[in-house]
């Protein structure tokens, strides 16, 4: 019940931006970003992903490419884990992560919030336009 309230919630946001005007519309902010200034590793996850939706992946990846590189491998090991919980057994194959790949995973992540926020080129087109 939780995976299709939550999927119904997406998908009316989703609705509400295309019918409202889009990301220009989007009521929701970064808080991190009111706080501090500073791009979090999530900034223009949620317009990137609305990009993807009316298939312009060229701004997608100019709202956080990290965000859309790692989309892919979230949405397959989320739908195996939805077909495990729906036929209440374990689902065929588990996409785990060993430590040493959960750990450079977050060196990633980490890295990419702190070289999107340093002020000059390359790394300023890492931040969400």
């Amino acid at each position: 019940m939780a995976i299709a309230s939550g999927c119904a919630t997406v998908v009316g946001l989703i609705l509400w931006l295309l019918l409202t005007g889009g990301t220009e519309a989007m009521p929701l902010r970064c808080f991190f970003n009111d706080w501090t200034g500073l791009h979090c590793p999530g900034c223009g996850l949620s317009r990137a992903t609305l990009a993807l939706s009316e298939g312009r992946v060229a701004d997608a990846m100019k709202f956080n490419a990290m965000g859309i590189v790692l989309l892919p491998v979230a949405l397959l090991a989320l739908c195996i884990e939805t077909i495990g919980w729906v036929f209440q057994a374990n689902p065929p194959v588990r996409l785990l992560l060993r430590p040493r790949l959960s750990t450079a995973i977050a060196i990633m992540v980490i890295a990419f919030a702190v070289l999107r926020n340093l002020p000059w080129s390359p790394f300023t087109w890492l931040a969400p336009s």
